[in-house]
């Protein structure tokens, strides 16, 4: 037989094996075995040899760098039910795709203004946005609202997304099978839709789960679920929280009770601070901590138990400054006799001086923060004022920025303008301004840029920078009209033409999304 039968005619390499071959011929060498066929590679100008060795390793390895990989080609997947919301138009994308690149300070901007009117992110930005919540986790819940169902579609993908899929999305609904069956992520979401429909269920369901949760981060997703709602009905739930394993969830714990100033943990945090607090003779309020070392009283601010080791006067501080920071405020003004605005003047006195250091005022400051209190944002901030909120050890602006967000608007900017007069150094106009989020009200935009068209000083090239950093966040950019195209003055030109820039392309977005 001269012929060869199909069934013993040689059989060429699959695609798969050309690479372990090239590998396994180069261990071996080329004057030892000759070049493999490899049919599933473009032809290379040498045949044999070492140079063909190295051609056909050459493309093999750029094909496997550009991410080839050889399959069977499946059908292609159909996304979720649509988001309902228009999508964005291309001018939005296009300035999207500007600040994802290049100006990614404004993009929380962006995405208030996208969900203010009730648009969605443009699929071809989906990925682009979900990258940017892996960087930044404070974003993500806006992140949620632009990218809608389609990047939580795209989030079970990719792993390093994953955290979209714990993000509640607009029109969420409750699904038995994401909350029987579904991801961690998936059954939060679930959670969240269902406790803004129906708080007690939402409970019920979760109080009959949590035994057997044995993930401490499930445990404290699932439980940060409970601020939707909050209410009476859920503190026997959370106060059992505080007893749990992980300081995490118990932490999580206290941030919710801490929002139920009605709660008997509320009222046990009163006594406490009852027991340790008092004004001396001079007036000046002073706390013990010998009552906060009571391991019921651990257990209620989600303390560690004590581990029969001496403690140090900052471990002490540490924990009066948690009680006074979770004890609800209103324990104060009963115990000192005094409004808000006194017992702040209290705090802040000590022997010997002004009392900016002393840890109980941080601490009342912290309070009104955490518990966001307007009544007493506006009090600590009308007594002490606003330019002298500083930190004892770093001099920066202490909690203002938080502070006066509680605050009604005309009321925040009363206390900023009242002390930004033109005698004021610059800096401090920067420094209060970047504390003052925008958008601000015309009068004090006006002021703003009058400010800035001021000729300064050549000494305060820091203060002028400062106040165009600031304008260029929170001015509203219509106000471009008002800045000339030249510099007003030699100092910080290219800050001054850095704010034009930046409200140029605010007032592009701003037309784009409007």
């Amino acid at each position: 037989m001269t012929g060869t039968r199909d069934s013993e005619a040689p059989v060429p390499p699959a695609p798969a094996d050309s690479w372990e071959r090239l590998v396994s011929a180069a261990l071996v060498g080329t004057s030892r075995r000759s070049v493999p066929d490899t049919p599933d590679l473009p032809e290379t100008p040498e045949t044999e040899g070492a140079a063909a060795l190295l051609d056909r390793a050459a493309l093999a390895v750029v094909r496997r760098a550009a991410g080839y990989t050889p399959a069977t080609g499946i059908a292609p997947l159909t996304p979720d039910t649509e988001d309902e919301r228009p999508e964005a138009g291309a001018g939005a994308t296009r300035v999207l795709e500007h600040i994802l690149a290049d100006r990614a300070e404004l993009l929380p901007e962006w995405l208030d203004l996208v969900s203010a009117c009730g648009r969605r992110a443009a699929h071809s930005s989906v990925p682009s946005l979900l990258d940017q919540g892996v960087r930044d986790s404070r974003l993500r819940p806006a992140l949620a609202a632009a990218v809608g169902t389609r990047g939580h579609w795209l989030a079970r993908f990719n792993p390093s997304w994953s955290h979209m899929l714990a993000e509640s999305a607009p029109g969420d609904r409750f699904s038995e099978r994401d909350w029987d069956h579904g991801t961690p992520g998936e059954r939060r979401r679930a959670l969240a839709a269902l406790r803004a429909e129906d708080p007690d269920r939402a409970r019920e369901l979760l109080t009959a789960l949590w035994p057997g949760l044995a993930r401490a981060e499930l445990r404290r997703h699932l439980l940060e679920t409970l601020a939707v709602g909050l209410g009476p009905a859920d503190e026997e739930f959370v106060e059992r929280a505080l007893d749990d394993r992980s300081a995490n969830v118990r932490g999580c714990a206290l941030s919710l009770l801490t929002r139920l100033p009605g709660s008997g943990h509320a009222e046990r945090l009163r006594g406490c601070v009852r027991q340790s607090a008092s004004l001396d003779a001079g007036g000046i309020l002073r706390m013990e901590s010998t009552g906060t070392d009571d391991p019921a009283v651990r257990r209620d601010l989600a303390l560690a138990a004590s581990d029969g080791r001496s403690e140090n006067a900052n471990q002490r501080y540490e924990r009066m400054w948690a009680l006074v920071t979770h004890t609800p405020l209103d324990v104060w003004p009963g115990l000192l006799g005094t409004d808000p605005a006194g017992v702040f003047t209290a705090a802040e006195r000590r022997p010997g001086g002004y009392g900016r250091n002393n840890w109980l005022f941080g601490a009342l400051v912290n309070a009104v923060a955490v518990q966001r209190n307007a009544e007493w944002a506006g009090a600590v901030l009308g007594t002490v004022g606003v330019q002298t909120m500083r930190h004892p050890n770093t001099g920066q602006l202490f909690q203002l920025a938080k502070l006066l967000g509680l605050l009604p608007p005309r009321e925040r900017y009363e206390l900023v303008s009242g002390v930004l007069d033109d005698a004021a150094p610059l800096v401090r106009w920067g420094e209060l301004l970047h504390a003052t989020h925008g958008p601000w009200p015309p009068e004090l935009s006006e002021r703003v840029v009058g400010r800035l068209l001021t000729r300064g000083r050549k000494h305060d090239h820091n203060g002028y920078r400062e106040l165009c950093e600031a304008a260029a966040s929170h001015l509203p950019p219509e106000h471009l009209a008002e800045l000339p195209g030249e510099p007003p003055i030699d100092v910080s030109a290219d800050a001054y033409l850095q704010l034009r820039n930046t409200l140029r392309f605010r007032l592009d977005m701003h037309k784009e999304l409007s």
